[in-house]
């Protein structure tokens, strides 16, 4: 936690995965993402997330992507909390 006692999450979008569909920017109320203006491999201008000093780990970015490129994590002092095995997870049982 930060000296306020606020959590902070560290949030980031796989390049190689995003194809700019918007859904995270349409759901997030904090307004975390915002595009790159570069192009991936795949010829997609991704998003990034811009603003991640604002999220408030609601996870709906997390849960609404459908190609799996948001990650979200609980920043501590001590050990940071990944919820890359819980979307890995819900990707096998797919």
């Amino acid at each position: 936690m930060t000296q306020t006692g606020k959590k902070r999450f560290k949030v980031e979008v796989n390049s190689a995965l995003c194809k700019e569909c918007d859904y995270c920017r349409e759901v997030c109320e904090q307004g975390v993402f915002e595009s790159s203006g570069l192009f991936n491999q795949a010829g997609y201008l991704y998003l990034e997330a811009k603003q991640d000093e604002n999220c408030n780990g609601c996870m709906k970015c997390f849960l609404i992507c459908p190609d799996f490129a948001i990650t979200v994590e609980l920043e501590e002092e001590n050990a940071p909390q990944s919820t890359d095995s819980t979307r890995s997870a819900a990707a096998r049982t797919r």
